[in-house]
């Protein structure tokens, strides 16, 4: 008697084939009442999430003084919440090149869903550079545990550049703005 020989090429096709019907029959060995994953195909609909999911919290940054080399800037960072936080603070992640002046950290206490809670950090911008950006976390204790998120605000040491006003190829007007490629 001669043993039968199968390439492994030949061994492979038959594991490949044979891999749905192994599926289908370990899925209803683990759920009796499970069905098989449908196969693909153009009569099945595809299913869209429309959801809008939005993170609880929302923060944002503004500057309360002028921004200017070698200067202090106030920047206020409030934050808004759908859900009640306990023990929220706000704190710097990161100076991104700027030194802190002052506090790191502002326990915001207790905050009541919708209602805005803000903190105040001051930075010193300094006398050279090009762009900082400094990064900021809003956590509390909400219903389900531990929740934060983070916001930047760019410091921009000489502001915003002035635009020139010229006339485009149509007669329109346009605001030209100086550019140049920033270092990564």
């Amino acid at each position: 008697m001669r043993p039968i020989v199968r390439s492994s090429k030949a061994v492979r096709f038959l594991l490949i084939g044979l891999a749905p019907g192994l599926l289908s029959v370990a899925i209803a060995a683990a759920d009796p009442g499970a069905q098989a994953p449908a196969a693909p195909g153009p009569d099945r609909a595809r299913v869209t999430c429309e959801a809008a999911v939005q993170h609880p919290i929302q923060v944002r940054v503004e500057a309360l003084d002028p921004i200017r080399r070698g200067a202090a800037v106030r920047l206020r960072v409030t934050s808004r919440s759908t859900l009640g936080l306990s023990e929220a603070e706000a704190r710097v992640v990161s100076a991104g090149g700027a030194t802190v002046l002052g506090r790191r950290s502002v326990a915001l206490g207790r905050v009541v869903a919708q209602r805005e809670a803000s903190a105040e950090f001051v930075m010193a911008v300094p006398s050279d550079g090009r762009r900082f950006l400094v990064e900021f976390r809003v956590e509390g204790e909400g219903p389900a545990g531990r929740i934060g998120r983070g916001a930047s605000f760019n410091l921009f040491p000489d502001g915003p550049v002035a635009a020139r006003v010229v006339a485009g190829s149509r007669g329109q007007i346009v605001a030209e703005y100086p550019a140049r490629r920033m270092p990564r």
